[in-house]
């Protein structure tokens, strides 16, 4: 067993907390947690969300996330290969519900970019609520920073964007507003992923941002 998952278990085992207790308390499935320990990495789900179980439960543990996570493989995980769908040739119609749909998604497009034009000129954050609705029916929050926050950063001041997967969205936002950027929050569904944890974000952590930057964070919902 390497560092990581011995860590993991003495940790646990020192403060007198079984798995079940672990479990109850991080909401990670028990199956999870003991694989962290044991190290067998076939049975995580993909990266991203095994990073954030593990930042998860090695701050639950006490420990510090920051120096485990290197210990951790990165794309462990052998993605499912599909086998490829016979081709159908279908004949190139337009209903008028395709030219609906296409409507539909262009004005969704353009709305974005109108936000993100935004947050170029006020550092301002945009919530992008993704429900499994209808694209038509789709809606944009938009969630501005407290009244004063873009002072706080010195115009032309740049800083490098942490890691923020396994944080919670709160945690999350203060990061990016820390470092003047606005943000966009996008809301998907996370399987086994804890409710309000960020499982990804652009631009990637170590890009240097600035106030009038867009930083987009992906969140379980």
């Amino acid at each position: 067993m390497s560092p990581l998952g011995e860590t993991l278990q003495r940790a646990r085992q020192a403060r007198g907390i079984t798995v079940e207790d672990a479990e109850r308390a991080t909401r990670i499935p028990r199956r999870y947690l003991e694989a962290l320990e044991q190290e067998d990495y076939s049975i995580l789900p993909a990266p991203v969300y095994a990073r954030g179980f593990l930042r998860s439960y090695s701050g639950y543990l006490g420990l510090d996330p920051a120096a485990l996570l290197p210990l951790f493989p990165v794309g462990h995980v052998d993605e499912p290969q599909l086998a490829p769908l016979p081709e159908v040739q279908q004949p190139r119609t337009w209903s008028m519900s395709g030219i609906i749909a296409v409507a539909a998604v262009g004005a969704l497009i353009l709305l974005v970019v109108a936000l993100y034009s935004l947050g170029q000129e006020g550092g301002e954050g945009a919530f992008l609520s993704a429900e499994p609705a209808p694209v038509e029916e789709s809606a944009l929050n938009v969630v501005l920073p407290p009244e004063g926050q873009a002072a706080l950063v010195e115009p032309g001041v740049t800083q490098a964007l942490p890691d923020l997967a396994g944080r919670s969205l709160d945690e999350a936002i203060e990061a990016v507003e820390v470092t003047g950027a606005g943000y966009v929050v996008i809301g998907v569904s996370g399987g086994e992923v804890p409710l309000g944890q960020i499982v990804d974000q652009q631009p990637l952590p170590g890009t240097i941002v600035q106030a009038g930057d867009l930083v987009t964070l992906i969140v379980s919902r």
